[in-house]
Protein backbone atom coordinates (compact mmCIF):
# COMPACT_ATOMS: atom_id res chain seq x y z
CA UNK A 1 0.00 0.00 0.00
CA UNK A 2 1.27 3.38 -0.55
CA UNK A 3 -0.20 6.17 1.38
CA UNK A 4 -1.60 6.82 4.83
CA UNK A 5 -4.13 3.92 4.27
CA UNK A 6 -6.39 3.21 6.94
CA UNK A 7 -5.87 4.02 10.57
CA UNK A 8 -6.53 2.13 14.02
CA UNK A 9 -8.59 2.59 17.00
CA UNK A 10 -12.35 2.73 17.55
CA UNK A 11 -12.89 4.90 13.97
CA UNK A 12 -12.52 1.53 11.97
CA UNK A 13 -15.51 -0.14 13.93
CA UNK A 14 -18.30 -0.62 12.12
CA UNK A 15 -21.75 1.58 13.39
CA UNK A 16 -23.59 -0.88 14.85
CA UNK A 17 -20.22 -1.82 17.06
CA UNK A 18 -19.65 1.96 17.82
CA UNK A 19 -23.01 2.55 18.98
CA UNK A 20 -23.37 -0.55 21.22
CA UNK A 21 -19.72 0.48 22.96
CA UNK A 22 -21.16 3.97 23.92
CA UNK A 23 -24.17 2.32 25.74
CA UNK A 24 -21.66 0.00 27.43
CA UNK A 25 -19.19 3.22 27.96
CA UNK A 26 -16.35 1.18 25.96
CA UNK A 27 -16.45 4.36 24.15
CA UNK A 28 -17.62 8.13 24.09
CA UNK A 29 -18.76 9.97 21.20
CA UNK A 30 -16.52 12.41 22.43
CA UNK A 31 -13.33 10.40 21.77
CA UNK A 32 -14.72 8.66 18.61
CA UNK A 33 -15.62 12.22 17.11
CA UNK A 34 -11.75 13.41 18.68
CA UNK A 35 -10.15 10.11 16.83
CA UNK A 36 -11.85 11.32 13.41
CA UNK A 37 -10.72 14.58 14.05
CA UNK A 38 -7.25 13.75 14.28
CA UNK A 39 -7.00 11.48 11.35
CA UNK A 40 -7.74 14.38 9.08
CA UNK A 41 -5.33 16.90 10.69
CA UNK A 42 -2.66 13.73 10.14
CA UNK A 43 -3.21 12.55 6.33
CA UNK A 44 -6.32 14.99 4.85
CA UNK A 45 -3.48 16.97 3.79
CA UNK A 46 -2.35 13.68 1.12
CA UNK A 47 -5.77 12.25 0.41
CA UNK A 48 -7.87 15.49 0.46
CA UNK A 49 -11.01 13.85 1.57
CA UNK A 50 -12.53 17.15 2.71
CA UNK A 51 -13.19 20.14 1.68
CA UNK A 52 -14.60 21.88 4.83
CA UNK A 53 -13.93 20.27 8.38
CA UNK A 54 -16.54 22.03 10.84
CA UNK A 55 -13.99 20.41 14.13
CA UNK A 56 -15.80 22.80 16.90
CA UNK A 57 -18.91 22.37 15.65
CA UNK A 58 -18.59 18.57 15.85
CA UNK A 59 -16.89 18.20 18.89
CA UNK A 60 -20.04 20.16 20.14
CA UNK A 61 -22.23 17.69 18.61
CA UNK A 62 -20.56 15.01 20.10
CA UNK A 63 -20.71 16.53 23.64
CA UNK A 64 -24.70 16.53 23.21
CA UNK A 65 -24.98 12.81 21.94
CA UNK A 66 -22.93 11.84 25.38
CA UNK A 67 -26.07 12.67 27.43
CA UNK A 68 -28.26 11.74 24.57
CA UNK A 69 -26.83 7.92 24.58
CA UNK A 70 -27.51 7.61 28.15
CA UNK A 71 -31.29 7.97 27.33
CA UNK A 72 -31.12 5.60 24.56
CA UNK A 73 -29.90 2.26 26.02
CA UNK A 74 -32.31 0.01 23.88
CA UNK A 75 -30.37 2.02 20.56
CA UNK A 76 -33.46 3.18 19.19
CA UNK A 77 -31.23 5.95 17.27
CA UNK A 78 -27.97 4.39 16.56
CA UNK A 79 -26.53 7.03 14.91
CA UNK A 80 -26.34 9.23 17.95
CA UNK A 81 -22.48 10.43 18.37
CA UNK A 82 -21.93 8.72 14.60
CA UNK A 83 -19.33 11.22 13.20
CA UNK A 84 -20.54 11.74 9.05
CA UNK A 85 -18.97 12.95 6.29
CA UNK A 86 -21.34 14.94 3.79
CA UNK A 87 -20.72 15.13 0.58
CA UNK A 88 -20.40 19.26 -0.74
CA UNK A 89 -23.28 19.23 -2.45
CA UNK A 90 -25.49 18.66 -0.04
CA UNK A 91 -27.19 21.96 1.92
CA UNK A 92 -26.01 21.91 5.78
CA UNK A 93 -26.89 25.14 7.07
CA UNK A 94 -24.42 27.10 8.39
CA UNK A 95 -21.76 25.59 6.17
CA UNK A 96 -20.57 26.40 2.62
CA UNK A 97 -21.90 23.74 -0.14
CA UNK A 98 -18.72 24.29 -2.62
CA UNK A 99 -19.81 21.59 -5.11
CA UNK A 100 -16.51 21.11 -6.21
CA UNK A 101 -15.68 24.61 -7.67
CA UNK A 102 -12.73 26.20 -6.04
CA UNK A 103 -12.47 29.23 -7.55
CA UNK A 104 -15.93 30.33 -6.43
CA UNK A 105 -16.91 32.05 -3.57
CA UNK A 106 -19.97 30.15 -1.93
CA UNK A 107 -21.82 31.56 1.37
CA UNK A 108 -23.31 29.44 3.88
CA UNK A 109 -26.09 27.49 3.23
CA UNK A 110 -29.32 29.05 4.53
CA UNK A 111 -31.05 25.62 5.39
CA UNK A 112 -30.32 22.02 5.86
CA UNK A 113 -31.52 19.83 3.27
CA UNK A 114 -33.94 17.36 4.62
CA UNK A 115 -31.38 13.88 4.32
CA UNK A 116 -29.15 16.08 6.54
CA UNK A 117 -32.16 17.17 8.32
CA UNK A 118 -33.43 13.62 9.39
CA UNK A 119 -29.32 12.07 9.61
CA UNK A 120 -28.84 14.82 12.29
CA UNK A 121 -32.33 14.11 13.89
CA UNK A 122 -30.66 10.63 14.44
CA UNK A 123 -27.89 12.07 16.12
CA UNK A 124 -25.19 11.54 13.27
CA UNK A 125 -22.37 14.10 13.80
CA UNK A 126 -21.01 16.39 10.79
CA UNK A 127 -17.11 15.90 10.74
CA UNK A 128 -17.76 18.02 7.47
CA UNK A 129 -18.05 18.23 3.78
CA UNK A 130 -16.44 15.66 1.67
CA UNK A 131 -14.76 16.49 -1.62
CA UNK A 132 -16.83 16.22 -5.47
CA UNK A 133 -15.99 16.47 -8.62
CA UNK A 134 -16.87 19.55 -9.75
CA UNK A 135 -20.76 20.03 -9.94
CA UNK A 136 -20.56 16.17 -8.97
CA UNK A 137 -19.93 16.05 -13.09
CA UNK A 138 -17.80 13.77 -13.21
CA UNK A 139 -15.91 10.53 -12.39
CA UNK A 140 -12.50 11.32 -10.80
CA UNK A 141 -12.67 13.84 -8.29
CA UNK A 142 -9.24 15.13 -8.88
CA UNK A 143 -8.34 17.23 -5.35
CA UNK A 144 -8.65 13.64 -3.58
CA UNK A 145 -6.21 10.36 -3.76
CA UNK A 146 -6.83 6.99 -3.49
CA UNK A 147 -5.95 6.13 -0.02
CA UNK A 148 -4.71 2.37 -0.69
CA UNK A 149 -2.44 4.48 -3.30
CA UNK A 150 -2.35 7.79 -3.34
CA UNK A 151 -1.00 7.49 -7.09
CA UNK A 152 -4.21 6.29 -8.48
CA UNK A 153 -8.03 7.90 -8.24
CA UNK A 154 -10.29 7.42 -5.85
CA UNK A 155 -13.41 7.35 -8.15
CA UNK A 156 -16.10 9.76 -8.02
CA UNK A 157 -18.08 11.84 -8.59
CA UNK A 158 -18.66 10.95 -4.59
CA UNK A 159 -14.74 10.62 -3.90
CA UNK A 160 -14.25 12.14 -1.00
CA UNK A 161 -17.01 10.25 0.78
CA UNK A 162 -15.04 7.31 -0.14
CA UNK A 163 -11.46 8.18 0.85
CA UNK A 164 -12.91 9.73 3.95
CA UNK A 165 -13.85 6.32 4.97
CA UNK A 166 -10.85 3.86 3.65
CA UNK A 167 -8.73 6.37 5.65
CA UNK A 168 -10.47 6.44 8.86
CA UNK A 169 -11.88 9.78 8.57
CA UNK A 170 -15.77 9.41 9.45
CA UNK A 171 -17.43 6.41 10.06
CA UNK A 172 -20.80 6.75 7.52
CA UNK A 173 -21.05 9.15 4.40
CA UNK A 174 -23.56 10.02 2.14
CA UNK A 175 -22.96 10.13 -1.43
CA UNK A 176 -25.06 10.86 -4.50
CA UNK A 177 -25.52 8.72 -8.01
CA UNK A 178 -26.52 10.07 -11.12
CA UNK A 179 -24.60 7.29 -13.01
CA UNK A 180 -22.45 5.63 -10.17
CA UNK A 181 -21.49 8.20 -8.72
CA UNK A 182 -21.41 6.71 -5.36
CA UNK A 183 -20.88 2.79 -6.50
CA UNK A 184 -17.59 3.88 -8.48
CA UNK A 185 -15.53 5.40 -5.73
CA UNK A 186 -16.98 2.64 -3.76
CA UNK A 187 -15.61 0.40 -5.65
CA UNK A 188 -12.53 1.78 -6.43
CA UNK A 189 -11.80 2.77 -2.71
CA UNK A 190 -12.84 -0.67 -1.72
CA UNK A 191 -15.60 0.29 0.49
CA UNK A 192 -19.93 -0.20 0.23
CA UNK A 193 -22.58 2.12 -1.05
CA UNK A 194 -26.68 2.33 -1.88
CA UNK A 195 -27.65 3.57 -4.54
CA UNK A 196 -31.40 3.36 -3.13
CA UNK A 197 -34.71 3.17 -5.22
CA UNK A 198 -35.69 6.06 -7.11
CA UNK A 199 -37.44 8.64 -5.19
CA UNK A 200 -37.00 6.85 -1.81
CA UNK A 201 -34.63 9.79 -0.75
CA UNK A 202 -35.66 13.55 -0.90
CA UNK A 203 -33.05 15.40 -2.63
CA UNK A 204 -34.60 19.21 -1.87
CA UNK A 205 -31.04 20.91 -0.60
CA UNK A 206 -29.14 18.69 -2.47
CA UNK A 207 -27.31 20.44 -5.91
CA UNK A 208 -28.91 18.92 -9.03
CA UNK A 209 -26.93 17.32 -11.77
CA UNK A 210 -29.31 15.54 -13.77
CA UNK A 211 -33.11 15.12 -12.06
CA UNK A 212 -34.29 12.33 -14.21
CA UNK A 213 -31.15 10.23 -12.72
CA UNK A 214 -29.63 11.62 -8.97
CA UNK A 215 -29.73 9.64 -6.59
CA UNK A 216 -28.34 10.60 -3.08
CA UNK A 217 -27.51 7.76 -1.02
CA UNK A 218 -25.30 6.14 2.05
CA UNK A 219 -22.16 5.27 2.17
CA UNK A 220 -19.93 3.18 4.86
CA UNK A 221 -17.21 0.50 5.33
CA UNK A 222 -19.63 -2.39 6.18
CA UNK A 223 -22.72 -3.54 4.53
CA UNK A 224 -24.53 -3.83 7.83
CA UNK A 225 -24.22 0.21 8.42
CA UNK A 226 -25.70 0.80 5.21
CA UNK A 227 -29.42 -0.02 6.62
CA UNK A 228 -29.36 2.53 9.76
CA UNK A 229 -28.06 5.36 7.72
CA UNK A 230 -30.82 4.50 4.79
CA UNK A 231 -33.67 4.08 7.36
CA UNK A 232 -32.72 7.87 8.85
CA UNK A 233 -32.56 9.04 5.34
CA UNK A 234 -35.52 7.91 4.70
CA UNK A 235 -37.14 8.90 7.67
CA UNK A 236 -38.81 4.99 7.37
CA UNK A 237 -38.96 1.84 9.72
CA UNK A 238 -36.30 -0.45 8.34
CA UNK A 239 -35.25 -3.51 9.94
CA UNK A 240 -32.71 -6.20 9.13
CA UNK A 241 -34.14 -9.31 7.49
CA UNK A 242 -32.35 -12.56 8.20
CA UNK A 243 -31.72 -13.58 4.53
CA UNK A 244 -30.52 -17.29 4.02
CA UNK A 245 -27.90 -18.00 0.90
CA UNK A 246 -29.40 -21.15 0.58
CA UNK A 247 -32.30 -21.22 -1.83
CA UNK A 248 -31.48 -17.72 -3.02
CA UNK A 249 -31.98 -17.10 -6.46
CA UNK A 250 -29.52 -15.15 -8.04
CA UNK A 251 -29.66 -13.89 -11.54
CA UNK A 252 -25.96 -12.88 -13.37
CA UNK A 253 -26.25 -10.25 -15.02
CA UNK A 254 -23.47 -9.00 -17.94
CA UNK A 255 -24.96 -8.20 -21.17
CA UNK A 256 -22.54 -5.81 -22.56
CA UNK A 257 -20.64 -5.47 -19.66
CA UNK A 258 -17.11 -3.93 -19.63
CA UNK A 259 -14.73 -5.44 -17.22
CA UNK A 260 -11.26 -6.25 -16.75
CA UNK A 261 -9.39 -9.69 -16.28
CA UNK A 262 -9.22 -8.64 -12.38
CA UNK A 263 -12.95 -7.65 -12.56
CA UNK A 264 -14.47 -10.94 -14.79
CA UNK A 265 -12.20 -13.52 -12.22
CA UNK A 266 -14.05 -11.02 -8.89
CA UNK A 267 -17.05 -11.58 -10.69
CA UNK A 268 -17.13 -15.39 -11.43
CA UNK A 269 -15.44 -15.64 -8.26
CA UNK A 270 -18.32 -14.37 -6.33
CA UNK A 271 -20.92 -16.15 -8.39
CA UNK A 272 -19.30 -19.19 -7.61
CA UNK A 273 -19.13 -18.22 -3.64
CA UNK A 274 -22.75 -18.23 -4.24
CA UNK A 275 -23.38 -21.45 -6.18
CA UNK A 276 -21.14 -23.47 -3.45
CA UNK A 277 -23.05 -21.84 -0.68
CA UNK A 278 -26.35 -22.93 -1.79
CA UNK A 279 -27.59 -20.34 -4.02
CA UNK A 280 -29.62 -21.12 -6.85
CA UNK A 281 -27.12 -19.78 -9.58
CA UNK A 282 -28.28 -18.76 -13.27
CA UNK A 283 -27.41 -16.56 -16.37
CA UNK A 284 -30.34 -14.32 -16.91
CA UNK A 285 -31.46 -12.14 -19.96
CA UNK A 286 -30.91 -8.25 -19.32
CA UNK A 287 -30.80 -4.81 -21.54
CA UNK A 288 -27.00 -4.16 -22.32
CA UNK A 289 -24.98 -2.07 -20.03
CA UNK A 290 -23.00 -0.89 -23.04
CA UNK A 291 -26.37 1.07 -24.83
CA UNK A 292 -27.19 2.02 -21.30
CA UNK A 293 -24.67 4.57 -20.62
CA UNK A 294 -24.30 5.96 -24.48
CA UNK A 295 -27.79 6.83 -23.72
CA UNK A 296 -27.31 7.86 -20.00
CA UNK A 297 -24.95 10.24 -21.10
CA UNK A 298 -27.16 12.16 -23.42
CA UNK A 299 -30.02 12.56 -20.74
CA UNK A 300 -26.89 13.61 -18.44
CA UNK A 301 -25.71 16.05 -21.12
CA UNK A 302 -29.19 17.33 -21.71
CA UNK A 303 -30.22 17.70 -17.78
CA UNK A 304 -27.18 19.35 -16.80
CA UNK A 305 -27.05 22.31 -19.13
CA UNK A 306 -30.74 23.05 -18.32
CA UNK A 307 -29.98 22.69 -14.80
CA UNK A 308 -26.55 25.27 -14.66
CA UNK A 309 -27.54 27.15 -17.80
CA UNK A 310 -27.53 30.57 -15.57
CA UNK A 311 -24.05 29.08 -13.95
CA UNK A 312 -22.90 29.08 -17.20
CA UNK A 313 -24.00 32.25 -18.15
CA UNK A 314 -23.15 34.29 -15.26
CA UNK A 315 -19.95 32.64 -13.68
CA UNK A 316 -18.62 30.25 -16.41
CA UNK A 317 -15.02 31.95 -15.85
CA UNK A 318 -14.95 29.94 -12.34
CA UNK A 319 -15.48 27.16 -13.60
CA UNK A 320 -12.89 24.36 -14.79
CA UNK A 321 -12.62 24.09 -18.93
CA UNK A 322 -13.64 20.64 -19.23
CA UNK A 323 -16.84 21.37 -16.63
CA UNK A 324 -17.68 24.37 -18.89
CA UNK A 325 -17.05 22.56 -22.19
CA UNK A 326 -19.53 19.53 -20.91
CA UNK A 327 -22.42 22.11 -20.12
CA UNK A 328 -21.64 23.73 -23.34
CA UNK A 329 -22.05 20.64 -25.13
CA UNK A 330 -25.90 20.37 -24.22
CA UNK A 331 -26.93 22.11 -26.89
CA UNK A 332 -25.71 19.95 -29.55
CA UNK A 333 -28.18 16.55 -28.01
CA UNK A 334 -31.55 17.30 -30.15
CA UNK A 335 -34.62 16.70 -29.00
CA UNK A 336 -35.62 13.48 -30.73
CA UNK A 337 -32.00 12.02 -29.56
CA UNK A 338 -32.79 13.08 -25.63
CA UNK A 339 -36.42 11.78 -26.01
CA UNK A 340 -35.29 8.33 -27.27
CA UNK A 341 -32.67 8.21 -24.08
CA UNK A 342 -35.37 8.84 -22.00
CA UNK A 343 -37.19 6.15 -23.76
CA UNK A 344 -34.47 3.68 -23.53
CA UNK A 345 -34.09 4.34 -19.85
CA UNK A 346 -37.80 2.84 -19.60
CA UNK A 347 -36.62 -0.60 -22.01
CA UNK A 348 -34.28 -0.83 -19.37
CA UNK A 349 -36.64 -0.75 -16.32
CA UNK A 350 -38.91 -3.14 -18.02
CA UNK A 351 -36.10 -5.91 -19.12
CA UNK A 352 -34.56 -5.69 -15.59
CA UNK A 353 -37.99 -6.01 -13.56
CA UNK A 354 -38.47 -9.03 -15.96
CA UNK A 355 -35.65 -10.67 -15.21
CA UNK A 356 -36.15 -9.89 -11.52
CA UNK A 357 -39.28 -11.84 -12.61
CA UNK A 358 -37.70 -15.20 -11.55
CA UNK A 359 -34.70 -14.18 -9.01
CA UNK A 360 -34.77 -12.62 -5.85
CA UNK A 361 -31.71 -10.58 -7.25
CA UNK A 362 -28.92 -9.74 -9.97
CA UNK A 363 -25.35 -9.94 -9.66
CA UNK A 364 -23.11 -7.54 -12.12
CA UNK A 365 -20.05 -6.41 -12.27
CA UNK A 366 -18.95 -3.33 -10.14
CA UNK A 367 -16.61 -0.86 -11.49
CA UNK A 368 -14.79 -2.04 -14.73
CA UNK A 369 -10.97 -1.83 -13.65
CA UNK A 370 -9.32 -1.44 -10.65
CA UNK A 371 -8.59 2.37 -9.33
CA UNK A 372 -6.58 4.23 -12.58
CA UNK A 373 -3.82 6.64 -12.27
CA UNK A 374 -4.65 9.47 -10.70
CA UNK A 375 -5.21 12.62 -13.44
CA UNK A 376 -5.87 9.98 -16.35
CA UNK A 377 -8.37 11.11 -18.60
CA UNK A 378 -8.49 7.62 -20.44
CA UNK A 379 -8.22 4.07 -19.30
CA UNK A 380 -6.68 0.51 -21.20
CA UNK A 381 -8.84 -2.50 -20.61
CA UNK A 382 -7.48 -5.59 -22.20
CA UNK A 383 -5.84 -3.88 -24.83
CA UNK A 384 -8.53 -0.95 -25.52
CA UNK A 385 -8.20 2.42 -24.43
CA UNK A 386 -11.62 3.73 -23.64
CA UNK A 387 -12.54 7.33 -22.62
CA UNK A 388 -12.45 7.34 -18.39
CA UNK A 389 -16.49 8.59 -17.60
CA UNK A 390 -17.61 6.00 -20.11
CA UNK A 391 -15.26 3.32 -18.71
CA UNK A 392 -16.36 3.74 -15.20
CA UNK A 393 -20.05 4.32 -15.57
CA UNK A 394 -20.24 1.19 -18.23
CA UNK A 395 -21.66 -1.03 -15.31
CA UNK A 396 -23.51 1.16 -13.35
CA UNK A 397 -25.20 3.89 -15.36
CA UNK A 398 -27.98 1.23 -16.37
CA UNK A 399 -29.11 1.07 -13.04
CA UNK A 400 -29.80 4.54 -12.60
CA UNK A 401 -32.03 4.59 -16.30
CA UNK A 402 -33.87 1.91 -14.17
CA UNK A 403 -34.29 3.69 -10.77
CA UNK A 404 -33.58 0.22 -9.03
CA UNK A 405 -31.93 -0.08 -5.75
CA UNK A 406 -28.19 -1.29 -6.65
CA UNK A 407 -25.66 -1.84 -3.77
CA UNK A 408 -21.73 -1.84 -4.52
CA UNK A 409 -19.89 -4.52 -2.58
CA UNK A 410 -16.10 -5.06 -2.42
CA UNK A 411 -14.64 -8.37 -3.77
CA UNK A 412 -11.44 -9.04 -3.27
CA UNK A 413 -8.33 -7.06 -5.45
CA UNK A 414 -6.97 -7.25 -9.01
CA UNK A 415 -3.61 -8.19 -9.26
CA UNK A 416 -2.18 -4.60 -8.11
CA UNK A 417 -3.51 -4.88 -5.08
CA UNK A 418 -6.40 -2.81 -5.55
CA UNK A 419 -10.16 -3.09 -4.95
CA UNK A 420 -12.33 -4.65 -6.97
CA UNK A 421 -16.16 -5.38 -6.89
CA UNK A 422 -19.90 -6.53 -7.67
CA UNK A 423 -23.10 -5.01 -7.83
CA UNK A 424 -26.06 -6.40 -5.86
CA UNK A 425 -29.56 -5.43 -7.93
CA UNK A 426 -33.15 -5.66 -6.66
CA UNK A 427 -36.38 -4.47 -7.53
CA UNK A 428 -37.72 -1.02 -6.62
CA UNK A 429 -39.10 -0.48 -3.33
CA UNK A 430 -37.28 -3.33 -1.53
CA UNK A 431 -34.38 -1.57 -0.15
CA UNK A 432 -34.31 -3.04 3.29
CA UNK A 433 -34.38 -6.47 1.84
CA UNK A 434 -31.91 -5.97 -0.58
CA UNK A 435 -29.02 -4.78 2.01
CA UNK A 436 -30.15 -7.63 4.37
CA UNK A 437 -29.07 -9.72 1.69
CA UNK A 438 -26.07 -7.80 0.69
CA UNK A 439 -25.23 -8.34 4.25
CA UNK A 440 -25.88 -12.12 3.91
CA UNK A 441 -23.98 -12.14 0.38
CA UNK A 442 -20.76 -10.00 1.95
CA UNK A 443 -20.57 -12.44 4.51
CA UNK A 444 -19.41 -14.87 2.06
CA UNK A 445 -16.82 -13.00 0.96
CA UNK A 446 -15.96 -12.06 4.50
CA UNK A 447 -16.78 -8.92 5.02
CA UNK A 448 -19.95 -7.82 6.48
Amino acid sequence: MSGPGAGSSAAGWSINAIARAYRTGQLSPVDVTETCLQRIEQVDAEIGAFATVVAERARADARTAVSEVRRDRDMRRPLLGIPMGVKDIVDVAGVPTGAGCPAATVPDAAADATLWRRLADAGAVLIGKTSTHELAYGVATPFTRNPHDTTRMPGGSSGGSAAALVANMCVGAVGTDTAGSIRIPAGLCGVVGCKPTRGLVPTDGILALAPTLDQPGPMARYVTDLLPLLAAMTDLPMAPELIEVPGLRVGLATNGALWSRDVRAAFDSAAGALADAGARVSEVDVPSFADAVWYADRIIGVEAGVVHAKLLATAGDDLSETTRAKLESATRVDGPTYYRALRHAASVRDGLDAALDDTDVLLAPGVATTAPEHGATSVDIDGTTHRLSRALCWNTAALNMAGLPTVALPAGAGDDGLPVGVQLIARAGTDARLLSTAAAVASLFGDA
